[in-house]
């Protein structure tokens, strides 16, 4: 029976020592969601992985499940993280618990990371926390303007930023009563 090996793009959100020589890892995967992957000897100088899964950056990674645990068996860094990705990673650890599928919001994340460097922090900030709480479900699309969630998916994260720039006060109250709300 061969062993099947997963390939995957992740963001590497925080790692543990364990062991002697070994790592784990948690990875948020456009396939997976939250994973932890486990990696032997990745702490030892002569690892070629290590470099490739540093905490808050993106990278290519391949996966083998076990019967309890992922294991980390390949890594390529793709991309350097902007300074947003810490916000990015602090809101990932906070809503998210245990695998399961968030396509969209990889996607999401994703984009939003290509594009960060364009744009005002501080909006960023509060864009970040807005569309994390509405792909989780917790916020209303419709408070960013869009006419209804079918609208708000068709928007890029260009459009997003525009329309929260237009609606910045509605919207940042609109994530304080959910967040209340939500008891965070």
């Amino acid at each position: 029976m061969a062993i099947e090996k997963y390939t995957t793009e992740a963001l590497v959100i925080e790692s543990y020592d364990q062991g002697e020589h070994d790592r784990v890892y948690k990875l948020f995967t456009r396939e997976f969601g939250l994973i932890m992957a486990h990696a032997k000897s990745i702490r030892k100088l002569e690892s070629k992985l290590r470099a490739h899964t540093l905490p808050r950056s993106i990278s290519l990674v391949t996966l083998v499940q076990g019967k309890d645990v992922w294991r980390l068996v390949g890594a390529q860094e793709q991309q350097k993280s902007p300074k947003i990705t810490h916000e990015i990673v602090q809101l990932i650890r906070r809503f998210i618990r245990g695998e399961g599928a968030h396509k969209a919001l990889y996607d999401r994340m994703k984009s939003f990371m290509d594009k960060a460097n364009q744009y005002d922090e501080k909006k960023l900030r509060v864009l970040i926390n807005y569309i994390l709480l509405v792909e989780l479900g917790y916020a209303d699309a419709k408070a960013v303007g869009a006419k209804d969630i079918k609208e708000y998916i068709s928007w890029s994260v260009d459009d997003l930023y525009t329309h929260l720039t237009l609606s910045y006060d509605k919207v940042r109250a609109h994530i304080q009563e959910v967040l209340k709300e939500m008891q965070l």
